[in-house]
């Protein structure tokens, strides 16, 4: 792959990012405004993204105190992360990759932290939160490439 083909597979992926993050406040916000709400990605009993997205490690991942500006849902800072990612993607310089491969382990970091809370606290299984993981992982990988490219040409 060339840089043209990864910069539009970087960006594909992080619309699609953008798109399941907003879809996951959507969620979460209609199941705290209406207790009950059944989402679309309300699997079963133990696959239930609306209970995963109104616990208590939804906002903030559960670390930030209750009255802080930060407190949000965790999804908005997915749409963040991901527009930022779009954003400096635009840029095909080595430096503001490796500031992207930067931004994208911290997001790993987070999955991973995010991933055992799913699994072993609350028990459960959320299928967009798991579509952002591997969105996350993809992202991930495609970055290195772009960078491995970047570095050769430079040399």
């Amino acid at each position: 792959m060339n840089a043209k083909q990864l910069n539009r597979a970087i960006i594909t992926i992080s619309l699609f990012g953008v798109l399941v993050s907003t879809y996951a406040l959507y969620v979460e916000l209609l199941a705290e405004l209406r207790p009950g709400y059944k989402a679309l990605c309300d699997i079963g009993e133990h696959a239930s993204c609306s209970k995963v997205l109104t616990s208590k490690y939804a906002k903030g991942l559960g670390l930030v105190p209750e009255d802080s500006p930060f407190k949000v849902p965790n999804c908005v800072y997915g749409i963040i992360f991901y527009c930022i990612i779009i954003f400096l993607t635009t840029f095909d310089q080595v430096n503001v990759v490796r500031l992207q491969l930067g931004i994208s382990a911290a997001s790993l970091l987070t999955c991973v932290y995010l991933a055992y809370l799913l699994i072993f606290m609350l028990k459960d299984f959320c299928l967009v939160c798991v579509t952002t993981y591997v969105l996350n992982i993809a992202n991930a990988f495609l970055l290195n490439k772009k960078h491995s490219l970047l570095a050769v040409k430079n040399k």
